[in-house]
């Protein structure tokens, strides 16, 4: 009895040893989220990202779902570029899908299986990352009828058909999915489309009643505390719509866990046209319709105890006017935070430069961000410095047949600036390329913009040289002018280093100011440094040659050869050692089962 046992305990662990090998599939249902209220859902759910112009287009071969989620420009949607989203700092994804392609209206409005599968294997990649997930009906042609206002009877009966399979098929995904409804249920193709009437608010309340209903009907897994998105007309932000909002009641009580869904396109010309390249955060009138919806947001719907999810945002590239939407995003992060509501940006795939839809954030092929400045401006709600050095050698760039010379507006610098041949500073370099401040002013200056290091310590380091002995001053222009150095500049290259603290407030230009001509050479800033220095003035190179920097640059990519060879070393014994440990249990196992025939 008692060998019999042993020989039980070593099986088990040995399968034990054999589950522990194998990779458990990582879901959020690990951390089950049960119980929470509407509003305590939107506290997590931060800043979240649109996989438009995917699921939710249109046309295609309805025998092949792929060619439906590609048919409007974008590649096939993979895990990989789902973890990309993720790993920029996202928390919630919103995936807009269209099901119009795919009911059978012949057919009780079945959804297609296969369709519903590829939704379903979709929302798994974003579910399984612990992220929050809304998924909804998107650009539905039986919902956006020029006639919503008089057949929203007969939109309901599909409408609640749908809801139904959805919800089945979802009932067991915990409070990470939410459902939308609907996206902007309108009546396209009309003269008040964006407007709508009193009669289309009713008919769009009385759709969001219905698919309150059903959800909450069906009965199963978590639907009855999911959290459910319900927009007003068109999801517009016009404040005659978001009034007319009529929350879904069940059994004579406004129903639990219910969020209105917003959509802000604001300023209009600014996100949606290339009329308005511009948006200044400190003027009134770029800001005025954003500071205006979320005040009525907030009168209307969040000081009530009812939250909100804006679903939609963005700001279109026009003419690759990457500053100005650094700052939109920057303003509606910061708003969108301070007044809790979660705020989505939308994303369409489409890398251009104009015509108004230019939504492009991440490499639909390999899950890269496109622009990770401008992930952090909308999550932090503020124009995020990175920690790194900003090194500005003003050699010219030799390709073999002619000399290009570096471009100061390029690399940041403004106001009445050259580069001209002069002697380089470098011990082993004769001749080479400066920054010429020069102008036809009195004094001559040179600007650089260092507003994304505001609340840093950075360190400023420039190389100056004058033929007139030019006395320069280095400052910051602010809310706060301020002087930081006063250094004689003459026919010795001279070096000026120094920290200073950026402030928060108000424009922050560094500015390099002199009474005479002079030139400027190896410009840095170096953000966060661990030793202050002082200034220093020594007329001596800065012992760094252009040759010794490319040695430097080799060195380092020697370096991560080295280490890369080491992780490839490192990851092969650690596949052999777990070929190894599979061979020795199956080793054991067969001694097991060999002794035991023998009894």
């Amino acid at each position: 009895m008692k060998r019999k046992f042993g020989k039980i305990i070593m099986i088990g662990a040995i399968v034990t040893m054999m589950m522990q090998m194998i990779p458990l599939r990582a879901n959020a249902a690990e951390e089950t989220l049960t119980g929470k209220t509407a509003n305590e859902i939107t506290d997590m759910m931060g800043k979240g990202w649109n996989l438009g112009n995917t699921l939710d287009s249109t046309g295609g071969n309805k025998t092949d779902i792929y060619s439906h989620e590609t048919a409007w420009g974008n590649p096939k949607i993979t895990k990989e570029l789902i973890d990309g989203v993720k790993a920029a700092g996202f928390k919630t994804i919103r995936i807009p899908i269209t099901w119009a392609d795919y009911i059978d209206k012949n057919n009780g409005y079945e959804i297609y299986p296969e369709y519903m599968a590829r939704v379903k294997e979709v929302v798994d990649y974003a579910y399984e990352d612990g992220l929050f997930v809304i998924i909804n009906v998107h650009h539905e042609s039986w919902v956006n009828r020029k006639d919503i206002d008089t057949a929203y009877v007969e939109t309901g009966k599909e409408l609640v058909a749908v809801w139904k399979q959805i919800s089945d098929t979802f009932a067991d995904y915990d409070q990470h999915l939410i459902f939308e409804g609907m996206n902007e249920p309108r009546a396209q193709g009309t003269s008040y489309e964006w407007t709508g009437t009193n009669d289309c608010y009713d008919a769009v309340n009385y759709l969001d009643q219905l698919f309150v209903e059903t959800v909450r009907g069906n009965g199963k897994g978590y639907n009855n505390e999911r959290m459910l998105m319900v927009p007003g007309y068109a999801a517009s932000s016009n404040p005659s719509v978001l009034k007319s909002i009529k929350l879904p009641e069940l059994n004579g009580e406004t129903a639990s866990n219910l969020c209105v869904s917003v959509h802000c396109y604001s300023p209009y010309d600014f996100c949606l046209t290339d009329k308005q390249t511009t948006f200044d955060a400190k003027n009134s009138g770029d800001t005025a319709d954003i500071k205006t919806l979320f005040n009525n947001l907030n009168s209307l719907f969040v000081s009530n105890g009812i939250p909100v999810v804006i679903g939609e945002c963005g700001a279109t590239n026009s003419g690759d006017n990457y500053s100005a939407r650094q700052a939109w995003f920057a303003y509606m992060g910061k708003i969108s935070t301070e007044y809790n509501i979660p705020t989505i940006v939308w994303d369409n795939g489409v890398n251009g430069t104009s015509g108004g839809e230019c939504h492009y954030y991440f490499n639909r092929n390999t899950g890269e961000v496109y622009s990770q400045e401008l992930v952090d401006a909308f999550i932090a709600g503020a124009i995020v410095a990175k920690a790194e050095n900003v090194f500005m050698d003003f050699e010219p760039v030799n390709d073999g047949t002619h000399s290009t010379l570096p471009d100061p507006y390029e690399l940041g610098f403004s106001t009445k600036l050259s580069t001209q041949m002069k002697i380089n500073h470098t011990a082993d370099v004769t001749m080479g390329f400066a920054l010429k401040v020069d102008s036809d002013a009195p004094d001559y200056n040179a600007l650089y913009d260092i507003g994304r290091y505001k609340g840093h310590t950075i360190r400023i380091g420039a190389w100056l040289y004058s033929e007139d002995a030019a006395t320069v001053s280095i400052g910051i222009n602010g809310e706060n002018n301020t002087e930081l150095a006063n250094v004689v500049a003459g026919e010795e290259w001279s070096q000026v280093c120094f920290d200073v603290e950026v402030p928060e407030g108000g424009d922050c230009t560094l500015y390099l100011k002199g009474d005479a001509k002079f030139f400027v050479d190896d410009f840095s800033i170096e953000m966060d440094p661990t030793e202050p220095l002082s200034i220093i003035n020594d007329g001596s190179s800065d012992g760094q040659t252009d040759e010794e920097l490319i040695s430097d640059d080799s060195a380092n990519q020697t370096t991560s050869s080295a280490e890369s060879v080491q992780n490839t070393e490192k990851s092969s014994f650690a596949i052999i050692a777990i070929i190894a440990s599979l061979v020795a249990v199956v080793a054991v196992i067969v001694a097991v089962l060999v002794k035991k025939k023998k009894q």
